[in-house]
């Protein structure tokens, strides 16, 4: 047998590759899935050894791949490289992280929506916690950028909502968006934002802002304004919030009203009492006298009662009106005096 063929028939060749290349003391392992592509397999001593990464480190096995190659001369490929390669043919390449995936509609879905209202829903416990309006892809913005590792830069209000949507999905489920109404005009969803948010109490602020609110408040808000006239002395007599009891014979007592002003006689006394229950008027009565009220030892005290009759030309002039303008900013005080008493109080405020 010549020697080519003796060096063909050698256990220590390398199948499939020129005779001339073999591993001088080891058999060189065949290159796993043939996916190297190269002519032949340098020795160990040949090249200096590569750092293997380890496999239970998430790793990008395409690009280990590519670096063992690079760093190889032209043609040639070490030991350890080829060893490195068949370990990380062990790892799954479900442990690598793959990139968000980009969330938009389908082609020309946007051209048909116009303009829409959405919701973003928790997974866990399909209650939404977000509604916003908006064009586009608007409603998958959020949760890309949040998935994308956004920073505050949009404010605090954007910092919190990013925040909410990697917690609802630290669980591996997705937040669900929902579209609520599309086909808008503008001015509609905004205002069919601005309902959702107030109905669903999400409390995040909407370009028309929230209107939720009782209705007797919304009633008082609304109502007209009462307008004294100047021979109209009254003193304003607060009894409490809307729905505070206005009956007669609990409201006439109590008042901390200066001695100057019970005196009916002066002309600077008030002459009528007006019982207000939140901001509006329920009742007026004329003043025909004040008299101390018993304190709770029984002694005298420095509040005062009045006993009136019922007025029903100025009840029917103020009653239901609104003097949210006289009682001023901030907490109303209990006894407002208008026309009269050691405040001039000529106009609302």
């Amino acid at each position: 047998m010549d020697p080519a063929s003796r060096a063909d028939a050698s256990p220590d060749a390398v199948r499939g590759e020129p005779t001339s290349v073999r591993g001088p003391d080891r058999t060189a392992p065949a290159v796993p899935g043939a996916g190297i592509g190269l002519p032949h397999i340098r020795s160990r001593s040949a090249v200096a050894p590569v750092p293997v990464p380890s496999i239970t480190d998430p790793v990008d096995v395409d690009t280990v791949e590519k670096d063992a190659v690079t760093v190889a001369e032209p043609g040639s490929i070490s030991i350890e490289q080829v060893e490195a390669i068949g370990q990380m043919e062990g790892v799954s390449k479900a442990s690598v992280p793959a990139p968000p995936a980009q969330i938009s509609f389908p082609p020309g879905v946007v051209a048909k929506l116009g303009a829409y209202v959405y919701l973003l829903v928790d997974p866990r416990s399909g209650r939404p916690f977000f509604v916003g309006r908006g064009r586009g892809d608007r409603c998958h913005r959020h949760i890309q950028a949040a998935r994308d590792g956004a920073s505050s830069d949009g404010g605090p209000s954007k910092y919190q909502l990013l925040n909410r949507i990697r917690e609802a999905e630290a669980d591996g489920r997705p937040v669900r968006v929902e579209i609520l109404r599309h086909g808008l005009t503008p001015d509609e969803a905004d205002l069919v934002e601005a309902s959702v948010a107030d109905a669903l109490g999400l409390g995040h602020a909407t370009r028309l802002g929230a209107q939720r609110r009782p209705a007797v408040e919304v009633g008082a808000a609304l109502a007209k304004r009462a307008k004294f006239k100047r021979d109209h002395q009254v003193v304003l007599l607060r009894v409490g919030p809307h729905g505070a009891s206005t009956d007669y014979a609990s409201v006439r007592h109590g008042w901390r009203i200066g001695r100057r002003w019970i005196d009916t006689g002066s002309d600077r006394s008030p002459r009528w009492a007006v019982v207000v229950a939140g901001d509006l008027v329920d009742a007026v009565y004329r003043i025909d006298a004040w008299e101390s009220s018993p304190s709770s030892s029984g002694a005298s005290s420095e509040r005062f009662s009045f006993a009136g009759t019922p007025d029903p030309d100025l009840d029917d002039r103020y009653a239901r009106r609104s003097v949210r303008g006289y009682l001023g900013p901030g907490t109303p005080s209990a006894v407002t005096y208008v026309w009269c008493g050691p405040h001039w109080i000529n106009t609302p405020r």
